[in-house]
């Protein structure tokens, strides 16, 4: 998502002004002409409805301009700011209706015309339906605060519309009083929606956590990028439809200084990209231990942990998969290799192999240029180890940290070894 996508919340806007101020213009005729005090409120709502949009369309423009030196992260608070600004006005107008309506409670005044009151406020209740979905829709889909928040607040009217459409039929039975009780009803449902934009509001300026499990998908499709030991330290801050966060990757403390810049850009693009609201995201890389591994061994034999290790990375006939933790090996199994027997293609055939079984060290003597690569660059640790010793041997070894770096640079591609005779 970008900034174009205040275009499609410019355009509800301007439809919901329009709709909004055909309905209002409407009800203030008829309560007028009627005296019905709570089709009256209803217009006066249609007012406040009609700043609000008018706000939100002022937001929606300001939040498309692109940052500036004063304002690095943009403008897309000011779309959160008009709707605190919106819940302000929603609040005292609702203050002032409730006291109107209460007079009214108790100086009933019987409605002229209770069928044009009723048909009034009957006609608004489908059209209030169809707006209210129709915002909220457009909401969702840009991730709107201030879209949303109207959107409740057409729900609003609309429960307002059909308490109308009671009141009119219970001052045409002539109770008159129960106008002024259903102009209360309204007024307090309008209030109730102003403080819940107010308190949505200061939330999102005070930076709260809005949306924990979000912090928990960020946290697991970071951990999903091979290389990522462990997700910590997720933060994200709301501004307007967008989040801006942080979050901490502890990786290999040998990672190299490129391959650890090339693991944040990864993260971040794969986090962005699960969660399209994510406008930004600055990652930080600290150094930590894996304290579990999975380390893959080229072995002459299918003798597990007491097979021989085979010289010949690329056709080893055997490959032994060791899981190792803190108290070395604790499990085992063996797979045959697949890159057997390929003509073509062996190296990329035996690094996939490798990197399907999410392999995290790679323990081996002769590998071959490419292969040496593709899993160093896939954030494998490779060791070097002799051929001939034995595989439990060489695991004892790497769980006691005693092996060495393999540097590469040294055996043939993993596509040129051929079966030694």
């Amino acid at each position: 998502m970008g900034p174009e996508i205040f275009e499609r919340g410019e355009g509800v806007a301007k439809l919901g002004f329009a709709a909004v101020a055909f309905m209002g213009a409407v009800k203030g005729v008829v309560g007028w002409y009627s005296g019905s005090v709570s089709l009256l409120a209803q217009a006066v709502d249609s007012l406040t409805d009609l700043f609000s949009l008018v706000a939100v369309f002022a937001g929606m423009r300001l939040s498309r301009r692109p940052p500036s030196e004063r304002f690095p992260y943009g403008y897309y608070r000011a779309e959160t700011l008009v709707s605190l600004a919106i819940s302000v006005v929603i609040l005292l107008t609702g203050g002032s209706m409730i006291l109107e309506s209460w007079s009214r409670v108790w100086s009933p005044v019987p409605v002229s015309d209770p069928l044009l009151v009723a048909l009034a406020a009957g006609l608004s209740v489908p059209a209030l339906f169809s707006l209210s979905r129709y915002t909220a829709g457009a909401g969702e889909e840009i991730n709107s605060q201030a879209l949303m928040s109207q959107a409740a607040d057409f729900r609003a009217d609309m429960y307002s519309s059909l308490v109308v459409l009671a009141a009119a039929g219970a001052s045409w039975l002539g109770f008159p009083f129960l106008e002024g009780v259903a102009g209360v009803v309204i007024s307090v449902l309008v209030v109730r929606v102003g403080a819940g934009m107010a308190w949505q509001g200061l939330l999102f300026l005070m930076d709260a956590v809005e949306n924990p499990d979000m912090l928990l998908e960020v946290k697991r499709l970071a951990e999903e990028v091979r290389g990522v030991a462990e997700a910590t330290e997720v933060r994200m801050r709301r501004s307007g439809p967008f989040c801006f966060g942080e979050i901490t990757l502890k990786v290999d403390e040998r990672l190299p200084v490129d391959q650890a810049h090339r693991l944040s850009h990864n993260v971040e693009t794969r986090v962005k990209e699960g969660v399209p609201s994510i406008e930004s995201l600055v990652v930080h890389v600290e150094p930590g231990e894996r304290s579990r591994h999975k380390v893959a061994v080229p072995a002459a034999t299918d003798g597990g942990l007491g097979a021989n290790v085979s010289p010949h990375f690329g056709v080893a006939p055997y490959f032994i998969f060791v899981e190792v933790g803190e108290e070395g090996a604790e499990r085992w199994y063996t797979r045959r290799n697949p890159a057997l027997g390929v003509e073509k293609g062996r190296g990329k055939a035996i690094t996939d192999f490798l990197l399907e079984e999410e392999v995290t060290v790679l323990l081996a003597d002769e590998v071959g240029e490419g292969p040496f690569h593709i899993l160093r660059d896939s954030f494998v640790e490779i060791y070097r180890i002799a051929g001939g010793s034995v595989v439990g041997e060489v695991i004892d070894s790497f769980a006691e940290g005693t092996l060495p770096i393999h540097e590469g640079g040294s055996g043939r591609s993993g596509e040129e070894e051929a079966v030694p005779s």
